[in-house]
């Protein structure tokens, strides 16, 4: 019965069973609905409500408030989704899922499937620039916002703590880098890196990245590495061996691709986006910082789609056709895109590279 898809983590958007966009009027129509969803049971009482929102405004003014909101939302997504009696307030049980309320679920499993599910759905803090001067919820997004990122770190820290060995070296880096989103100074996730690094034979990789995160934790914290931190660091360049070959890696050509003149999106073979130049910063609105570790699905709706362009590309060659894609401000444009695999010098494939062309432009 699921009727809407609420992405809170990273940005937030209203999607309905289609994939399709819904765009509310107000940030605080948003926040109420986020709010709303997240509660337990999906359920409040006017009177928190009216408190929690329009916490400024006397009690008269902050009820027709909330009705307003309340009216509007029910005409948005259906009065059998947003319903109200009496006192009470509520989201019918089945009709909206929320990207959070799984990854919370979702830390309380320990299974490597659920942990995996956990990092794909953590796309950054919970409800992003949401705050709206209102004491009672911006104290509840507080704690919603760490409640959130501690199950997120809960979960993909699960998968680091198998040991280096456990998954492959992209899928380490990865994963690592997922965690460091969450927590830019969790010493497993450093120590994974490096290990990586190190198994790779890449000495000088792990050495800089030892030197950019001291450095980090200088300006940031203003405090040095941890005695641990150290010694595992020391530890690793002792046992760093000499590579067998050359390590093709797909971050050494990313820079060479983001030059091409028209919008580029470059994935890695676990179809995270690892590549994002200027004119797609330009034509969608997010930043290359905003992109980097997620996965294409953000930018159609369908989670599905990304993934049997990048399997079509990979099988045929290329993949070539029009898409709408939605921008940061929640708006669609519609794009004629050419998808194609990219490989290495050694012929080993590293992943994919997606970029819009003029439709004059033969593909």
């Amino acid at each position: 019965m699921n009727l809407y898809h609420l992405v809170t983590l990273g940005r937030f958007a209203v999607f309905d069973s289609k994939g399709m966009p819904l765009t509310l009027s107000t940030r605080k129509q948003s926040a109420l609905l986020a709010y709303l969803s997240m509660q337990p049971n999906n359920i409040c009482g006017r009177d928190v409500l009216a408190t929690t929102f329009w916490g400024a405004d006397d009690e008269t003014r902050a009820r027709h408030s909330l009705s307003q909101a309340l009216y509007d939302l029910k005409r948005c997504l259906g009065p059998q989704v947003v319903r109200s009696s009496g006192q009470l307030v509520w989201i019918t049980k089945g009709t909206i899922t929320v990207d959070a309320s799984e990854v919370l679920r979702l830390a309380e499993d320990r299974s490597s499937e659920a942990s995996l599910a956990a990092d794909r759905l953590y796309q950054g803090d919970f409800l992003p620039g949401m705050e709206l001067d209102q004491e009672e919820f911006d104290s509840w997004l507080m704690t919603e916002r760490e409640r959130v990122r501690r199950a997120a770190q809960r979960s993909i820290g699960a998968l680091l703590s198998a040991g280096p060995g456990a998954l492959d070296g992209d899928e380490m880096l990865r994963i690592s880098r997922s965690l460091l989103k969450v927590d830019p100074f969790d010493e497993r996730a450093h120590c994974r890196i490096m290990e990586t690094y190190a198994r790779q034979g890449l000495k000088q990789m792990v050495v800089t990245h030892f030197n950019r995160l001291a450095a980090d934790l200088d300006r940031e914290l203003d405090v040095r590495p941890s005695a641990q931190l150290v010694s595992a660091y020391e530890s690793i360049l002792r046992e760093t061996a000499a590579p067998a070959g050359p390590v093709f890696r797909i971050e050494d050509y990313v820079f060479i691709v983001e030059q091409i003149p028209h919008p580029v999106l470059v994935t890695d073979m676990h179809n995270r986006i690892v590549g994002w130049n200027t004119q797609s910063e330009q034509l969608l609105g997010f930043s290359k910082e905003e992109m980097v570790g997620r996965t294409p699905a953000m930018l159609h709706g369908d989670s599905g789609l990304a993934a049997r362009i990048i399997d079509s590309a990979l099988e045929f060659g290329s993949w070539t056709g029009e898409i709408a894609l939605l921008s940061k401000d929640g708006k669609r444009c519609r794009q004629r895109r050419v998808v194609a695999p990219l490989f290495a010098p050694d012929g080993k494939r590293l992943g994919a590279f997606g970029q819009s062309v003029p439709s004059h432009m033969p593909a």
